[in-house]
Formats: C-alpha cells, sequence, structure tokens
C-alpha cells in the first residue's frame, strides 16, 4: 500500500460497497486511517450522490423492528424493477415510530409498549451502515424532526413540548456532538405541526396551525436555530405533503394523499370524481415568503383500471432531472411512477423483492454514507440495547449491512 498513491487508494477503495469497507477498516491499521478519513468519506458520498437510489422502510413482523430496501433510482426498460434487502433495525420489547429522516439518516422514537412510562427515547439509524444509536431519553413530546446542518455536518433533533391544548412554543433541541444533552429553546409563535418534517439545504420545515386559526410553514435554521413562520395561505385538506423541489420546499396538493404525505393501506374516503390534478407550491424566496403555483394533469390510466387507484397513489419527490416521482401500494404490489411535467409523461415501474405488506415509507435520491458524528460507544452504556452478537447477526439475511457497526466495534479491540 505505500507504494499505492493516497489518492489513487481512495478512488480503489470508493468503489467498493459499504459492507466491504467496513471489512476493509479491521485489516490494518493503515487501511483503517485511510477509509475513516474525511477526505475518503467525502469522497464516497460525492460519487454515492451520482448514483441515488429509493429507499423503502417498512415495519417488520413486530412493532419493534423496521425493514429497509432499496432500489434502482432509473428507468427500468421492461417495467420493473428489483429491490434488495438493504438491513434491518430492530430493539428490544420497545415500539418503533418512525419520525423523519435527513441526509441519508433516519430518525425513530422508541416508546414501551406498555405505555407505562411517561418518557420516551429517540434512535438514529444509518441504513447505509447499520449503525444505530440511541439518544438520551425526554419527557413525552408532541411531535419529534431531524434535521441538518450541512456546513457544520451536524444533526439535530427538535421535539415540541405541548401544553394540555397540543400547542406549544418551547422545543426540546439535542445536538449529535459530543455530549449530549436536550436543552430548551422558545420560539415567537405557539403552533401545533400538521404534517411531516423536511429538511432541505439546513432549513427544518413542517406545516403548523397557530393559536389564531392561521396555518403557517415552520422554517427552522438548523445551524443558528432561528424560527420563521411564513403564512401558509393554500393550506387545505389535501395541501400537506412537503417534498424536496430542485433544493426549494414544495407543498404538493393530491388528492391521493393522506395527512401524513404517505399510503397507509387503506382507502382514505376520496370520493367517485377523477382526482388527476396536482398542485405545486413552490418557496422561492423564504425572507420575503414569495411562492410560485403549478397545476399539473397527471394520467389517471396510469394508476390502474379505475379512479380509485389514485387514492392509493403519494407524491414522495422529485429527481434531480425534475422528475416528480410517485409511489402506490395496492395489494400486493408496489409501483413507483415518473412524471415528467415538461413532457407530460408518465412511466410506471413495478418494484419486486419485498416479503411483506406492512406501511411502506417511501423516499427518492437516498445516497450511502459512512459517517456518523456519534459513536455508539460514546452513547451511555444503558442506552444501548440493540444486539451487537455476530453471529445471530450473520444469520439474518436482513441484517448483512448491520454487520458494518459490529465490525467498526471491532476496530478498537
Amino acid at each position: 500500500m505505500n507504494s499505492i498513491p493516497l489518492d489513487l487508494s481512495y478512488e480503489i477503495f470508493s468503489r467498493l460497497s459499504t459492507n466491504t469497507i467496513a471489512r476493509c477498516r479491521c485489516v490494518s491499521k493503515q487501511w483503517r486511517s485511510i477509509l475513516c478519513s474525511a477526505d475518503f468519506t467525502e469522497l464516497f458520498l460525492t460519487k454515492s450522490s451520482a448514483r441515488p437510489s429509493l429507499l423503502f422502510a417498512m415495519r417488520g413482523a413486530t412493532e419493534n423492528e423496521f425493514l429497509f430496501y432499496c432500489s434502482p433510482q432509473i428507468h427500468s426498460q421492461n417495467g420493473k424493477a428489483s429491490s434488495a434487502a438493504y438491513c434491518k433495525l430492530k430493539i428490544p420489547d420497545d415500539r418503533l415510530i418512525f419520525i423523519s429522516h435527513a441526509s441519508g439518516f433516519f430518525c425513530f422514537r422508541h416508546e414501551p409498549i406498555s405505555k407505562k412510562d411517561e418518557y420516551t427515547a429517540h434512535v438514529m439509524f444509518n441504513p447505509s451502515t447499520g449503525q444505530t444509536v440511541f439518544l438520551p431519553k425526554q419527557r413525552t413530546a408532541h411531535e419529534s424532526f431531524l434535521g441538518f446542518d450541512p456546513i457544520e455536518k451536524v444533526f439535530k433533533v427538535m421535539s415540541l413540548i405541548a401544553d394540555g391544548s397540543l400547542y406549544g412554543c418551547i422545543h426540546n433541541i439535542l445536538t449529535l456532538t459530543g455530549e449530549m444533552r436536550w436543552r430548551k429553546i422558545q420560539c415567537s409563535l405557539s403552533h401545533y405541526p400538521r404534517s411531516e418534517g423536511i429538511c432541505i439545504n439546513g432549513s427544518l420545515y413542517y406545516l403548523a396551525a397557530g393559536r389564531d386559526q392561521a396555518y403557517y410553514i415552520v422554517c427552522f435554521d438548523v445551524r443558528s436555530e432561528n424560527f420563521k413562520f411564513i403564512q401558509a395561505e393554500f393550506y387545505g385538506p389535501w395541501a400537506r405533503s412537503l417534498i424536496n423541489y430542485k433544493g426549494k420546499l414544495g407543498v404538493v396538493s393530491w388528492r391521493g394523499h393522506n395527512s401524513s404525505g404517505y399510503y397507509w393501506g387503506e382507502n382514505i374516503g376520496v370520493n367517485s370524481l377523477p382526482m388527476h390534478e396536482l398542485r405545486l407550491w413552490v418557496l422561492e424566496d423564504v425572507v420575503e415568503g414569495a411562492w410560485s403555483e403549478y397545476s399539473y394533469t397527471l394520467p389517471v390510466d396510469k394508476f390502474g383500471d379505475t379512479y380509485r387507484h389514485a387514492s392509493d397513489v403519494c407524491v414522495i419527490g422529485v429527481t434531480a432531472t425534475g422528475e416528480i416521482v410517485l409511489f402506490k401500494q395496492y395489494n400486493y404490489t408496489f409501483s413507483v411512477f415518473y412524471f415528467h411535467p415538461e413532457r407530460n409523461t408518465i412511466q410506471r415501474v413495478e418494484i419486486q423483492g419485498f416479503k411483506n405488506q406492512a406501511t411502506v415509507y417511501a423516499s427518492v435520491n437516498h445516497v450511502d454514507d459512512l459517517t456518523l458524528n456519534i459513536k455508539p460507544q460514546r452513547v451511555q452504556q444503558d442506552l444501548l440495547l440493540f444486539n451487537m452478537n455476530y453471529h445471530q447477526l450473520q444469520q439474518d439475511v436482513h441484517s448483512k449491512t448491520n454487520k458494518f457497526a459490529v465490525l467498526s466495534l471491532l476496530e478498537d479491540i
């Protein structure tokens, strides 16, 4: 290795899978130094960003586990694409509740199934490596969101502390660096979240209702921890799904959505009229609160034989080339639709390989990231509830990339 230039070593290693990189980190101190360096992890992330994938998360056989599948984010010639078992998150006993994801990482709440404990905790999970970090417990909060600061490269979890009326202006904030502690911050407007959150370029957005009965887009700057409230005059029962539209916040109105922006596995009460209009509001200027509005008519016959099938479809994001991606879960089939607004064309790709039919959370533009700023062994030992038994992990096909966490721990032995 000494005779190979460092830049060439980076290039060679960057072509390996995350699981193989974990094994290579255990070969020698020299390899570990190369593969753990900031330069290499940044190069790996850059290369991974050039080949984004679709990522699907679904509840497993029990309430304390989630399964992850990935599929290429490309158009298939035959209209079909295979999904591969990516990894599995499982904790003992407690119930896992999906919160949100940002910059390739997922955040869950885990709560006692008995609900006797008035405290709750959060779980950070990197599906690329299988690394899991349990955050310190806090008193049960109403809603939680995950944000990422791309400048300082740190994650923050924000939980709204609501009063008896569900509205609140006090938030708990935890930064995933160094000594992790919850601290309180206050915003100027008491509000109640009405959507999932999305983080775009260091800003965390979510829809909220104020005590004044008005609706707002809440913009939380992850780095400065300042709030800004933008009045959402367009708000309606169908305009609750937030997406990243070419680096800007997009709000989608589509009658296939439920209130959380993803499909729950049942009809949500859409009437029999043809509902094929997709409306999109794009936040062009955060300071001025300026919006652009777009309206598209989608060919509903692509979604199924009847208009009812359109109610099973939700918008999950936008590709780098501007295609709006929709996801449909109906009976035993899973389909992704790529809608090109300028050409007014839509292509359906059937996703194959799922092993169960639970609620599916689908996301676009997922990239593999080798970094996790907080190593598991730096978290309090009483919070490390996940099983690191290597031989047990070997026996589970879904946890194949969880070996990354095991091998990373073996580096220090």
